[in-house]
């Protein structure tokens, strides 16, 4: 069997999730991912051969920074792709049959539906919203936006399957839907071996920070500095630390394992870092994005 993946160019979370996914596929499944996604960053999360070929179908929500949407760039670069999408349908369907697909699954590419209706081959959604759901908050800030809106539900509702990953929107416009888990990757609690590598109190708790690495510079970290009785960890530096933070490296300890060993996240809101703390029972703290469909 033979998969063709798309994946949203918006984010690393659909890639951890759906490499997730991918990696308790049986061993005879052929995959191959349709993204711009990086190769390396599908490698080190990927934990079976797989195909590559990169493309970009959607843009998901332009950041001006890691809480805030561009809204106007956000619509006028997927107008772009989409007009650009309906020109190449043809060939992409071609593409797919060419290569032997017998499936395309898609988080959450609108258009691979189209792709999957023009080659005639078996599709499935796997997620738990849509561009449609993030756009529709959007959409009173831009007033064309209404036909793009219904042209993307169209192309949802075209899906011959949805695996709603929980927690998850009710998105009506599909078809067919199966509840699915919440996935993660499984992580190891190693706050011992933390503990030892950064010198930390291990009678103190830990907090996980994750906002990215854009645009956040001027928060005022140093005010973690009150919190004595903590010790805070994250896989981005922070401008201007406070004396009880610790950057961590990748090559040191994994993200899963962090949280596995936290004893609170803190957070922007997104389906990894709430899926991921559910697996392990650690307690989320995150800010509030305005109009942004997950927080819903």
């Amino acid at each position: 069997m033979h998969v063709i993946y798309y994946i949203t160019s918006h984010g690393y979370g659909h890639g951890v999730r759906t490499a997730a996914i991918c990696n308790a596929f049986a061993p005879d499944v052929r995959i191959t991912f349709r993204t711009t996604l990086p190769k390396q960053f599908l490698k080190e999360e990927v934990r079976r051969e797989f195909g590559y070929e990169p493309a970009e179908f959607d843009c998901g929500c332009i950041q001006k920074d890691s809480l805030t949407t561009d809204v106007d760039k956000t619509f006028s670069r997927y107008r772009e792709l989409a007009l650009e999408n309906g020109r190449r349908l043809p060939d992409e369907a071609a593409w797919c049959r060419d290569r032997g697909a017998d499936l395309i699954a898609s988080d959450i590419t609108p258009f691979a539906f189209d792709v999957a209706q023009a080659a005639n081959i078996p599709s499935v959604a796997v997620t738990n919203f849509t561009w449609y759901d993030a756009y529709h908050k959007y959409a009173h800030a831009v007033p064309a936006a209404q036909a793009l809106l219904e042209t993307m539900q169209s192309q949802y509702a075209k899906a011959g399957l949805l695996l709603a990953l929980e927690p998850s929107l009710p998105m009506a416009y599909f078809t067919k839907r199966i509840e699915t888990p919440p996935v993660g990757r499984a992580g190891k609690d190693r706050r011992e071996a933390i503990a030892q590598k950064y010198g930390f109190d291990p009678s103190k708790k830990y907090a996980l920070i994750y906002f990215g690495h854009f645009g956040i510079n001027e928060i005022d970290w140093q005010r973690l500095e009150q919190f004595r009785n903590w010790e805070f960890l994250g896989v981005f530096p922070l401008h201007n630390p406070p004396d009880n933070y610790r950057l961590v490296p990748k090559s040191d300890f994994s993200y899963q394992d962090l949280i596995a060993s936290a004893d609170l996240m803190i957070a922007k809101i997104g389906y990894c870092v709430t899926s991921e703390c559910m697996l392990h029972g650690t307690p989320l703290l995150y800010l509030p994005r305005d109009d942004f469909a997950e927080s819903g």
